[in-house]
Parts: C-alpha cells; sequence; structure tokens
C-alpha cells in the first residue's frame, strides 16, 4: 500500500472520530451492527485471529463491508487519540464509509 494512501484513510478515519462518526472498539461494534449504525469495519493487522474471526462473521451476518489495514492495533489506538489498543473502528457514516473504500480499493491495485 502506497504511503499516500494510507495517510488518506487515516486522515478519514480521523475525521470520522472528531465528527462522532466512529464506533471504537469490539464490544461496542457489535452492539451497534444489530442496530444497523454500521456503514464499514475497519480492522488492524494486528487484531487477534479470535476477533478477527469474530467481526467476519458478523459483518458477514450482518452484511456490512469489512476491511483490514495494514496497521497494528497501538498506531490505530494513536491514530484515534485513544492510549488502549482497539483492534477495529466502525465507521457510521455511509459518505466516509465509500470514500475510504474507494481509496482502499485504488490501493489494491
Amino acid at each position: 500500500m502506497s504511503c499516500d494512501g494510507i495517510e488518506r484513510i487515516f486522515g478519514m478515519i480521523g475525521l470520522a472520530r472528531r465528527a462522532g462518526r466512529a464506533i471504537i472498539g469490539t464490544d461496542l461494534i457489535c452492539r451497534a451492527m444489530p442496530r444497523g449504525e454500521v456503514a464499514l469495519l475497519v480492522v488492524s493487522r494486528g487484531a487477534s485471529a479470535g476477533t478477527k474471526k469474530k467481526l467476519t462473521f458478523k459483518c458477514e451476518f450482518y452484511k456490512i463491508e469489512l476491511i483490514e489495514l495494514d496497521i497494528e492495533t497501538e498506531q490505530l489506538g494513536r491514530l484515534l487519540g485513544k492510549t488502549y489498543t482497539p483492534a477495529a473502528v466502525a465507521i457510521t457514516d455511509s459518505g466516509i464509509a465509500e470514500q475510504i473504500k474507494k481509496v482502499h480499493e485504488a490501493l489494491k491495485q
């Protein structure tokens, strides 16, 4: 992945957090999924296998797109301004989610 593309995704995740359009942490995300609040789920590469499996299953069940970023949980925590290391962040704004998806798709090519 290019550094510029990753920085754009980081910026959009930060924007979502500042706008109150992000849910941080696996438990909160899992509670928001059945309510239809999650537009996109971003999981860090450093998330445990169990967490990834749980979130993947729930995303498939609720038909939510999941992308995995090539960052560690510590880096995701710093990006979100947290002192702990969240494994995932859910984006609740569909516009921001679509922009993140577009950049992520462009990075994969």
